[in-house]
């Protein structure tokens, strides 16, 4: 079961009129030159993800709901209010894909409400679905002669803040050629981007023959982060 024949059912799913689903279908569609069985689908990484609820009575399975989310997202999605709206008018058949099960006598107990995947989402393990996430990208990049490029940066989010006030602050790595985040990590308050540089690259699968820029506060003199030939960051 793969994410990526969603975009194939065939089926109305709602969204917005004026989101641009054109390029992320492209995202979505399956790698171009590997098989299924080669490259998980974002269903099987997503599963990687540890649920953070007593498995006793758990009805929706938390790979359906950061599914569910992540369709609703694509579709346009701004809000958990509107996620939650989307869910229930999904499609019968592309909640079945996702991993629910419809029940034809109570077709609205199928699908996870808005208050449940408002609390799901509040307490999952956001850098191993960052992780998750990241991973799922990386596998579907085509292979290039040369050197691979990556650019590591931070950056504050908009519209986010913690509980005191505080802004989320996040350092993420993103491909030159194709512009996708590849693995990103929250800052927290009592470190800074300096001490989460290598463990960012650590997340990363293979790092050999890639050459990674950084803005020079991740890097100072006293630390040079380097890939071995194992493509793992080691420093010097």
């Amino acid at each position: 079961m793969e994410f990526s024949t969603l975009c194939d059912l065939g089926l109305p799913v709602p969204a917005d009129a004026s989101s641009l689903l054109s390029p992320v279908f492209d995202q979505l569609r399956p790698h171009p030159k590997v098989s299924g069985c080669e490259v998980p689908g974002l269903l099987e990484r997503l599963a990687q993800v540890p649920d953070p609820r007593d498995p006793r009575g758990v009805r929706h399975l938390l790979v359906t709901v950061l599914a569910l989310t992540a369709c609703a997202v694509l579709a346009g999605a701004r809000s958990l209010l509107a996620v939650g709206e989307w869910v229930a008018d999904a499609p019968p058949a592309l909640l079945e894909r996702l991993g629910t099960v419809v029940d034809p006598l109570y077709p609205k107990r199928s699908w996870p409400a808005e208050s449940t995947i408002r609390r799901l989402l509040a307490r999952v393990d956001t850098d191993a679905l960052d992780r998750a996430v990241g991973a799922w990208l990386a596998d579907r990049q085509t292979g290039n002669e040369g050197l691979r490029g990556l650019a590591v940066d931070g950056k504050s989010l908009r519209g986010a803040a913690r509980a005191k006030g505080r802004k989320i602050h996040l350092l993420a790595a993103c491909d030159h050629a194709r512009a996708l985040v590849l693995a990103q990590m929250d800052v927290g308050e009592k470190t800074n981007e300096i001490t989460r540089f290598q463990p960012l690259l650590g997340t990363l699968e293979n790092l050999a023959g890639t050459v990674v820029t950084s803005a020079t506060r991740c890097t100072p003199s006293t630390t040079t982060p380097s890939i071995s030939s194992t493509g793992r960051p080691t420093t010097s």
